[in-house]
């Protein structure tokens, strides 16, 4: 095949991929304002995990790393140790969370 189809077809599958991504946040956001009253929910969810991310993000340090394979700046070090310390707190919040309702279960 000629090369220059093959770039073409790449060309037009990156053009289309990013329109689709731009059509899904579009859409997202479009009906974000039209069902404000249905999406009140979902915006309360996402500041709880923005809330617990940076309270994750606070006890994070921000060692670098650069004896390693792959080197780690300060900010990245710090958003990865946000990201491990988000992931332990929710974890813990599910277990918490599946206790409560088991023993709600067994109360009630």
């Amino acid at each position: 095949m000629n090369d220059a189809l093959i770039n073409i077809g790449l060309i037009a599958g990156y053009i289309l991929l990013g329109l689709a991504a731009l059509f899904a946040v579009g859409f997202s956001i479009f009906q974000l304002v039209v069902n404000f009253k249905k999406a009140k929910g979902a915006l309360i969810g996402m500041v709880i995990l923005l809330v617990i991310f940076l309270i994750g993000y606070a006890f994070a340090t921000s060692e670098a790393y650069t004896q390693v394979a792959i080197p780690v700046g300060e900010s990245a070090s710090k958003i990865i140790g946000g990201g491990i310390n988000t992931t332990f707190m929710l974890i813990g919040l599910a277990i918490v969370a599946a206790v409560f309702t088991e023993v709600y279960k067994l109360i009630r």
